[in-house]
């Protein structure tokens, strides 16, 4: 069985909610103001990074879809 540690399912987390930060803030610049939207775009990946830690240490659990290849 091959599992993923927490800490590298938090770094997935972070690293790609950091990419949608930036993108949100980008879009969410468009209809507010830069401050408005940099605190915005925090509020709503911070919320979202939560739930993708737990959403990936959930699937961790499970073995479906995941297949171990022996060298022989």
């Amino acid at each position: 069985m091959i599992n993923e540690t927490r800490k590298r399912s938090l770094l997935k987390a972070v690293s790609f909610r950091g990419l949608e930060i930036a993108l949100d803030t980008v879009i969410l610049s468009i209809f507010v103001e830069l401050k408005t939207a940099i605190w915005l775009a925090l509020l709503l990946e911070g919320l979202c990074l939560a739930l993708h830690y737990g959403f990936e240490r959930i699937w961790n659990k499970s073995q479906y879809g995941r297949h171990i290849i022996r060298d022989k």
